[in-house]
């Protein structure tokens, strides 16, 4: 058998399969089966800052602040720790269950706020990493993209004064300049990073003329994109890389560690198939490194990244206009 064994952040991991961020892990039942099912690590679901200031707001609504000025404060403090009390059971019981499998909290943050301060909270839980899933919306246009990758490497920046976890920024792959939002990242104290998000995606009832949610899980289609920045960005840009969204298969799964990956992340396809999923990829991805000629995975991670091509620009945008002409 090949060893499937891979480094991530410092951590050995038994294989590079990592369970996402969902529904799948927001109870200690569900990690324990994750980890059951043979996954590397687990990302516990995502705490939402968003939630947070929605209760905020909710409490706060109509509370006559001149009169109070301590009022708010106290219910701002008060439904914060509420919330993060919770996240940190979940850190500790899932670690209670799961023989030593890496535990990764995550928090879904939109800026540099109180939730930073709960990173060390995170860490005194007994989780082995942070995961922070970055995302902004430019709504306005006038916000810049200088002024937004701004924000993404100020939130790292102080999560990295609040913690000695490691840390991984899960990303969107609408940046300008990917190479140089991801170099930031580095700077700010981030350790690695996963491509990509999967974004709520919406349409148009036209019966309702409303906005509604379209399919949230990936297809097996999708994981391309991810495993053209992870093959770019491999040696090139100081962290380590998680490649994710549309990893549904061992084929997938090996491409993007052949592509520089250290570990990928899976969820859709364990909603669709179950926590089986996780043990059918495992078997074939032995068989597939075994069948290269490879006794470990960490004699192959990279070997297709830019970094180790002879020709690094096939790698490039380029060549998809080269496809469609029947150029190759």
């Amino acid at each position: 058998m090949a060893d499937l064994g891979t480094w991530l952040m410092g951590l050995r991991l038994r294989n590079p399969i990592i369970v996402g961020a969902s529904g799948l892990t927001s109870l200690p039942d569900g990690v324990e089966k994750a980890a059951h099912s043979g996954a590397g690590a687990i990302v516990l679901k995502s705490l939402f800052e968003e939630q947070i200031l929605a209760v905020l707001g909710q409490e706060i609504a109509g509370l006559d602040i001149d009169s109070y000025p301590d009022a708010e404060a106290f219910i701002s403090r008060t439904a914060w720790e509420e919330s993060t009390d919770e996240y940190l059971k979940l850190i500790d019981e899932s670690k209670k269950r799961t023989s030593g499998v890496p535990i990764i909290a995550s928090i879904n943050c939109v800026g540099p706020g109180n939730w930073a301060s709960f990173a060390k909270r995170i860490e005194e839980a007994g989780a082995d990493a942070l995961e922070l899933n970055i995302a902004y919306v430019p709504f306005s246009p006038h916000i810049s993209g200088q002024e937004i990758e701004h924000k993404v490497l100020s939130t790292v920046k102080e999560a990295r004064l609040a913690t000695k976890l490691p840390i991984m920024v899960k990303l969107g792959n609408n940046y300008t300049s990917l190479p140089h939002t991801v170099h930031g990242l580095s700077k700010e104290g981030a350790n690695a990073v996963v491509l990509f998000n999967r974004f709520f995606r919406f349409d148009f009832n036209l019966d309702t003329m409303r906005l509604t949610g379209v399919q949230p899980l990936s297809s097996e289609t999708e994981y391309h994109e991810s495993l053209r920045w992870t093959a770019i960005l491999y040696k090139r840009a100081g962290v380590e890389i998680v490649s994710s969204t549309g990893i549904h298969t061992a084929d997938a799964a090996v491409k993007c560690i052949l592509g520089g990956a250290s570990a990928v992340e899976v969820c859709s396809i364990i909603y669709q198939k179950g926590w089986k999923a996780i043990t059918a990829i495992l078997e074939e991805m032995d068989s597939i490194v075994e069948s290269m000629g490879y006794s470990s995975l960490d004699a192959i991670q990279g070997k297709l990244s830019a970094a180790n091509a002879e020709r690094p620009e096939e790698y490039l945008r380029l060549q998809y206009i080269k496809a469609l002409t029947g150029v190759y």
